[in-house]
Order: structure tokens, then C-alpha cells, then sequence
């Protein structure tokens, strides 16, 4: 089966469908609500009092098989086929609330229909979500409903993208910045850290040795980064050169990417240079606390951002120097040379040199990259811009342009500037160097970087800017300008900004339907007009509601779906002054540090730190990633009509409970077991399962239903009685029965090969097993008359054996792997190609004169 694909049986009784969870919910699926179109055998007279069906798909983030209404999303796009008995379908796909409706239709008769969720090759990055026998679990790809007598019936099925998935001790990670030199111009400590890993659940401040957070690595093993990402096939952490003035590069150079184990096993090593990133030095013998070479260098050289791409094999890094996208075999431990650049082509800005492409994310099978027009050629304001590009491996996509020359709260309050408040185009000349000033030796000119982005389950985008100037300016650094040596520090102006998901693409954060959640109570006194989605976006150390710097978020975001929170960078995060850390914003409200500092907010670099204080020193945000558990499973039913598919309801065709069903490794040891719920399902494996499947291995499902309850099968058989149905009847893996009937020992205990899915959050839920009653098979001679001689004949010399079965012989011929397709219905079974001539002979022992049906995919369940 392919893991886009799965299948769940529910009883028409209940008419209750059970939710799968779903990876993310996306921009990118087709919108709107769609209708529904009728095919397949002419309609009979419908009955007018058959009720409605709904199918909703949700998207899950969790991987547990059971709903959560809180943090579950509708599943827009997804491809819905409502099927009757006598192969009448109606087909559409789930709509923007997750949903497709079929109304009492005269397209569909009987009132038992068949529901078939697939997931279309647009969305190719979702999964069917893994299930659970739990209650107010999801429903399966497959489900069965009974809308006879004006029922309603309600199924509820998810998906989700594994690369979502993530556990509940999780670490965050951030660089930290660090000058190369004291302000007395001694320098700084090599030792002093430049990666660390912080506890998601530390709040208030670092008092060393408590609630500190974990070195990783150090400035003189990495120097100055900025970009991450988190590598949870090799657990370590790509960690990039950054050129920031007053600072240095690692040991080797501007277009360095390192690579650091996660669990500090060994030192940063060198993965890869991005060619030709850093052409500009700091210069021989020149004070690093004045660095005048580096005064432009900012922004315009070494890395970006760096992203890795869900499927772990392809590293990307944004060139700053030659405004283009590098890529990077990242299987290895080392990548000599770049797998392609790719130049990022220029938006429309008023000047090509004015595109400064930076911020790079994998997301939901695709790559996101941001950049700024930054005006720098005309020094308006009206020219500065945010644009977003998708990128597909062939082609660049525009999907957000936005002007950035709207008003936003002060930097510092009290303190107003013709830069002050507004983004400015960039502009490090200095002659115009005095115009920058604030106050003392504070110098205040917001220049925008988007520097990361984030999305949110619904497929929201959330966009950190950083304040670019102030890796021009510093803190606590000499005048750029010849002869003059005045110290000098830079306060910060970033941003977190929302666009939200819409129909056609994003909705700005106050435009559509995305909101404005700003007030005058809430955004730290902003002068009126201002907008936000996250206004706890400001600084209150006396808890007043007056914001003393009223943009206090620092470029760098981040967003574990999991999660209600949005964890950003952010200047004075915990009420001391001068300091850095992270801050907390609520996803849905924008509630974050600056309603109630120090809950929402976390410092681990202090006022007496060899930082950057209010300039800005941190680097980017990653997280702990992790492989989702894998799955097996589904269904065990009873086949009345013995042509070994799963048809539509009726009364001979019901699941089988309590049915006995055993997982069995490659040597036939037991490694788990369970039992069938009154649906008829099983599963192996899955988030929180006892035993974790190993991807891509062999296991054997054996399925015992002499244990089976039998009170819903017709007549109501003694389940030793129960034999297996035909095996892979049908021209679809997802209807079918995997178990080749046994010929010796117990007949009603058989097994049935799979291989496990090979990738992350793979579920195969097409491993089933149908059984029937064999009809009485008639004497092949006349009964003898009766007589006073019958009464001492002997007794029959068989009976039916209790011996357990042994499991089949592996045939000669090496299993396949199933393909693991994206979207396609054909079902993993992981049977061996050598199967189907054991097929074919146990059915011409077993059903002389049976046909086998191969264009029919339905499944019949009884009512309970």
C-alpha cells in the first residue's frame, strides 16, 4: 500500500466516523467547496428516506490515532469517493472547513455505501495519519456507514506530513553572538559560547549554575553564525558563517557551515563552504572595536539563512553575496562542493542590486525563500518590501509581496526619530552616519532583514525581521568614522509579523480575514493605527502596559505544531535590561512578553555578558525534530460471500472482534499482540505503541480468529469453524485479504508477510484477513439405508485439527519492498512475488469453481 493510503471499517450502527491526524494544513490545497459528481452503473430508485453522508478530513500533528478538536485542522483538497453496493459512486473533494457532504442522494442506493478518502498527487506530502483503537479515534481511509431509515452518518478521517512530528523533550537551539574584543579592546573569551540548547519550558532568567541553558559548541570552534538547522536523521545541527561587524569569523571563513552533534559527542567539524559568500575582510592589524571595513558588509555577505528539506538529503544555504540558493548533498558527513546555485531571481524592486534575499524554510514538500527590497538606490520608503518565493526544484513562485513602509511602534519610548518608529531602506553611508543618532551614544535606524520563517498548523506564515543596522552598529564599538573613536551602541527595532493562510494565498496581518490583535490596552501604548497579530510584542519592565521599547522581538522564529506558542528572539525578554533571550507569543492571540514578563519570556544572556546587549545577538532558532513512529495494521472481517473483497455493508459481510492477531519478527519470535475492536481493527506500532516497528524490516501478521467473537455473523458459527477467505481477490491492495488460507494445523489461525514501511510516519494499513463459512460439502456417494447395521458404523477417522498452524514457508524468491508511493491507492501489502502461485494453488484446493473478482473494491460490515 502506499502511505498516502489507508482503510478503517466502522459499524453502520454507529455511523461515527474516527479521525486520523493530518501534517499540515496548507495554502496550497484546492479551494472552496466542491460539489459532488455522480458515476458508474445507472442509479436504481433511490430511497427517499436514506439519509446524509459528511466526511471530514482533519490534519493531525500528533500521531496518536485519536482527535483533538483543539489542535486539529481542517484538511482542505482531499479526494472523497462514496460508493454503493451496486457500484454507484459520488466523487468530490473535502472543502476549506475539511469537508464533503452528500446529501440524500438519488446517485447512491441502499443506504450502505462504502467512503474512500485518497490523498490527490497536489498534496503528496501528506501521509494517511496513524490510527488508534482508543476512543474518539480517527476513521479510516476506508470506512463503512449506514444511512438507511434518514440516518446521518459522520466520518471523520486524518492525514499529516510526518516532518511535523516532533516529542514532548524537545530542546530549542540558538547561536550567540559574541565581539571579538572587550570595549578595553582585550579579547573576548574563545571559550565562551556560541551554540546552545535551551529547555523549551525555561522561563524567567539564567543564574548560573540553574536554569541555564547547554553549550554546544564555542566562538573559536564556529566563530559568528546565524543560520540553523536541525538534522534528526544524523542528530546534529547545521550551523552558518555570519557576517556581522565587531566580530569574527570561525576558523574557516565567511561561507562555512558546521555541523555540531546534538548530544555533544565530539566537536563541530566543517560540512561544507558556500563558494564565494565572503569576499571582504576585516583588514591586518585593525581594531576590532572599530572595524571600519565591515561598516557594509552586513547583510550583504556570507550566509543567510540554511534549511534541510523534510526528506533530509538536500541542505540549502542563501548566498548573501551572490543572491542565490546553494545546495548540498547532506547524507554525508561532508559535502565538497555544492550540488547546484541557483541564482533568486529579483522581484521587482526598484534596482536589482536592491534584492537581499536571506530567509530559507522546508515546508510541507517545498522550499520558502524571503528577502527584502531594501530602497537602498532610492532611499524611499514607499520601495521597501517583503517578498516570499516558493521554490520546486525548477522554478521560482511569488506567494507574498508587502510593503513595509507602514508605521510601527517607537524603539525606545520617549525617543522620537525621523528612523525611529518606521522601516527604513538601507543606508550605512557616513556621511549621513549622524542622522541615526537617539539619545547619549544610542543610535536607532530600523533596516529590514527577513531573516526566518515559521508556519503555523493552519499553514499561516509567520515572518521575523531583523533590524539589519544593528549588526552595523554594534554595542559598546568605536565611530566607524576616521579620527573619531566615540563609544557607541545600537538598540534594536525587529519585527514578528503574520500572514495568514487564505484562499488564494496570505492575508496580511489586519487585511482579510486575518486579525488586527492590537489594542491600546495590549500593544504597550503603540501610537494609534498601529497593527499587529502579536502585540505582546514590546518591553514593560514595570508592568504599567507602557511598552519602554515597543518592538522588542529580534528577527529569529520559530514554531513547533505541537505547540500553542511562538518562540521568537527578543531583546530584554525577562525585565533586566540590556539583556537577550527568547520570547513567547501565543499563536492565536499574539499574547507574548510584554503582557507578562518574565512568564512569556526566557534570558540566558545578561546586562554583564560579552555581548550585544539591545544589538541584536542572537543567531536563528531550530528545534528538535524527530522520525514518527511507523504502523501496521487495520482490518479483520467476515466474508459472506467469499470473493475475498471488502464490499459495502450488508448482513453477511461484518467485521470480526476480539479476533486474536499476533506480530511476529523475521525469526518468528512474538514481539507484540493485541485483539480486535468491535470494528474489526488492529494495529502495530505508532506513537506511544509498547513495541516500535524497525522501518523496512520483515515481520509476519498472524491472525488467530479461533479466539474471534462471532454473535454478529450471520448464524453465528463456533469461530473454530471460520476459514480464510481468498487472498488478494481484486485489483486493489486496500480491499483485499493478505493471508493465504493454511492447509494444515489449525485452519483458523493464519499469517500473512509485510514488510515494514521504510520512511518516517509510513502506515500501512492494508495488512486484513476475510474468513468465511465452507458450505457442506455433499457425499460423493448415496447415504446407506438404514438399518440396524447403521447404528455401529465407526465414527469419522478426521476431525478438525487443534494443532496451531506453522507459519508458511518464505518462498525462495526475495520479497519485494513495496513502493511507498505519495498519493497513490494501489495498497502495501508486502507480500513476495512468489506469493501468487501459492495463491492460486490453495484456491484451486480450497474453491474449485470460485471466480475470483477483480474489478469490484468494496467491503461489506453487518450491523453489531
Amino acid at each position: 500500500m502506499s502511505e498516502a493510503g489507508r482503510k478503517r471499517v466502522r459499524p453502520a450502527a454507529q455511523g461515527v466516523g474516527r479521525l486520523a491526524r493530518v501534517g499540515l494544513a496548507t495554502a496550497l490545497a484546492v479551494g472552496g467547496a466542491t460539489g459532488a459528481m455522480a458515476s458508474g452503473a445507472p442509479a436504481a430508485s433511490a430511497d427517499s428516506s436514506d439519509g446524509s453522508v459528511t466526511v471530514q478530513v482533519l490534519r493531525d500533528f500528533f500521531g496518536t490515532g485519536v482527535i483533538n478538536a483543539t489542535m486539529d485542522t481542517p484538511q482542505q483538497g482531499m479526494s472523497v469517493d462514496v460508493a454503493d453496493a451496486a457500484g454507484h459512486h459520488v466523487i468530490g473533494i473535502t472543502d476549506a472547513t475539511g469537508k464533503f457532504v452528500v446529501p440524500a442522494s438519488t446517485d447512491l442506493v441502499g443506504g450502505q455505501y462504502r467512503v474512500d478518502v485518497t490523498v490527490p498527487q497536489s498534496l503528496n506530502y501528506l501521509r494517511a495519519a496513524p490510527a488508534s483503537t482508543q476512543t474518539n479515534h480517527f476513521d479510516s481511509f476506508t470506512t463503512f456507514v449506514d444511512v438507511t431509515e434518514g440516518k446521518k452518518a459522520s466520518v471523520i478521517t486524518g492525514v499529516w506530513n510526518p516532518a511535523d512530528y516532533t516529542t514532548s523533550d524537545h530542546k530549542y537551539y540558538v547561536p550567540v553572538q559574541t565581539p571579538a574584543v572587550t570595549t578595553s579592546g582585550a579579547p573576548s573569551d574563545p571559550d565562551g559560547h556560541a551554540l546552545v540548547a535551551v529547555d523549551p519550558a525555561a522561563r524567567d532568567t539564567c543564574k548560573p549554575p540553574t536554569n541555564c541553558p547547554t553549550t554546544l559548541n564555542t566562538q573559536s570552534e564556529v566563530g559568528t553564525t546565524w543560520g540553523l538547522a536541525y538534522d534528526k536523521y544524523q542528530s546534529r545541527i547545521f550551523q552558518s558563517a555570519f557576517a556581522k561587524r565587531y566580530t569574527v569569523y570561525g576558523p574557516d571563513g565567511g561561507g562555512a557551515i558546521y555541523t555540531t552533534p546534538t548530544d555533544g559527542s565530539s566537536a563541530p567539524q566543517l560540512f561544507a563552504r558556500v563558494p564565494d559568500a565572503a569576499p571582504t575582510g576585516h583588514g591586518l592589524l585593525v581594531d576590532m572595536r572599530k572595524d571600519p571595513a565591515f561598516v557594509d558588509v552586513p547583510g550583504k555577505e556570507s550566509v543567510g539563512g540554511v534549511a534541510l528539506s523534510e526528506d533530509g538529503k538536500t541542505l540549502y544555504a542563501v548566498n548573501l553575496n551572490t543572491r542565490s540558493l546553494v545546495s548540498f548533498d547532506a547524507t554525508g558527513k561532508t559535502a565538497s562542493a555544492p550540488l547546484a546555485t541557483v541564482s533568486i531571481p529579483d522581484p521587482g524592486c526598484a534596482a536589482d542590486s536592491d534584492w537581499r534575499p536571506f530567509a530559507v524554510s522546508a515546508h510541507d514538500g517545498k522550499l520558502y525563500i524571503g528577502g527584502v527590497c531594501d530602497a537602498e538606490s532610492t532611499q524611499q520608503r514607499s520601495d521597501l518590501k517583503a517578498v516570499v518565493y516558493t521554490y520546486d526544484g525548477s522554478s521560482f513562485s511569488k506567494v507574498l509581496t508587502q510593503g513595509l513602509d507602514y508605521q510601527r511602534g517607537q524603539v525606545i519610548n520617549g525617543v522620537s526619530t525621523a528612523h525611529s518608529d518606521h522601516w527604513n531602506p538601507w543606508n550605512t553611508s557616513l556621511s549621513t552616519w549622524d542622522q541615526r543618532f537617539g539619545y547619549s551614544n544610542v543610535y536607532i535606524d530600523p533596516q529590514p532583514e527577513l531573516a526566518s520563517l515559521a508556519f503555523t498548523r493552519d499553514g499561516s506564515m509567520i515572518l521575523g525581521f531583523r533590524d539589519r543596522f544593528m549588526d552595523v552598529i554594534g554595542a559598546g564599538g568605536l565611530d566607524p568614522r576616521p579620527g573619531n573613536n566615540t563609544p557607541e551602541q545600537g538598540m534594536s527595532g525587529g519585527a514578528i509579523d503574520m500572514a495568514c493562510s487564505a484562499p488564494n494565498g496570505y492575508d496580511w496581518e489586519g487585511t482579510g480575514d486575518c486579525p488586527n490583535n492590537a489594542t491600546y490596552a495590549n500593544d504597550g501604548h503603540k501610537p494609534a493605527g498601529v497593527v499587529q497579530y502579536f502585540p505582546g510584542d514590546f518591553f514593560d519592565p514595570n508592568h504599567t502596559g507602557q511598552g519602554e521599547h515597543e518592538d522588542a522581538s529580534q528577527g529569529s522564529v520559530a514554531y513547533v505544531p505541537q505547540q500553542e506558542w511562538v518562540v521568537s528572539t527578543e531583546l530584554d525578554p525577562a525585565l533586566q535590561v540590556s539583556s537577550d533571550g527568547l520570547g513567547y507569543y501565543d499563536v492565536k492571540t499574539g499574547v507574548g512578553p510584554g503582557q507578562n514578563d518574565p512568564a512569556n519570556g526566557y534570558q540566558f544572556i545578561g546586562p554583564n555578558d560579552n555581548a550585544f546587549g539591545k544589538a541584536g545577538g542572537l543567531g536563528d532558532i531550530a528545534y528538535t525534530a524527530a522520525n514518527a513512529p511507523i504502523q501496521i495494521g487495520n482490518y479483520v472481517w467476515f466474508d459472506g460471500d467469499h470473493n475475498g473483497i471488502q464490499d459495502p455493508h450488508s448482513t453477511n459481510e461484518v467485521p470480526l472482534y476480539d479476533a486474536t492477531v499476533n506480530l511476529l519478527d523475521a525469526n518468528g519470535k512474538q514481539v507484540a499482540t493485541t485483539t480486535t475492536d468491535k470494528a474489526g481493527e488492529y494495529y502495530f506500532g505508532g506513537v506511544g505503541a509498547a513495541y516500535q516497528l524497525t522501518p523496512g524490516a520483515k515481520y509476519t501478521v498472524e491472525f488467530d480468529v479461533c479466539t474471534a467473537k462471532t454473535d454478529n455473523v450471520p448464524s453465528r458459527p463456533a469461530a473454530t469453524d471460520l476459514r480464510f477467505t481468498l487472498p488478494l481477490a481484486g485489483n486493489d491492495r486496500a480491499h483485499d485479504s493478505n493471508v493465504v488460507p493454511p492447509t494444515t494445523g489449525q485452519l483458523c489461525d493464519g499469517f500473512a508477510p509485510v514488510t515494514a514501511p521504510a520512511n518516517p510516519g509510513g502506515v500501512d494499513h492494508t495488512i486484513d484477513a476475510g474468513v468465511y463459512i465452507p458450505p457442506p460439502v455433499p457425499p460423493s456417494s448415496p447415504p446407506p439405508s438404514t438399518s440396524s447395521s447403521s447404528s455401529s458404523s465407526a465414527p469419522p477417522t478426521t476431525s478438525p485439527s487443534s494443532t496451531r498452524s506453522t507459519i508458511p514457508t518464505t518462498p525462495s524468491t526475495t520479497p519485494t519492498t513495496p513502493t511507498e508511493s505519495s498519493s497513490g491507492t494501489l495498497a502495501k501489502t508486502g507480500v513476495s512475488d512468489a506469493l501468487p502461485e501459492v495463491i492460486t494453488i490453495s484456491v484451486l484446493l480450497l474453491c474449485a469453481g470460485a471466480a475470483i473478482a477483480w474489478g469490484s473494491r468494496h467491503r461489506q460490515v453487518g450491523r453489531h
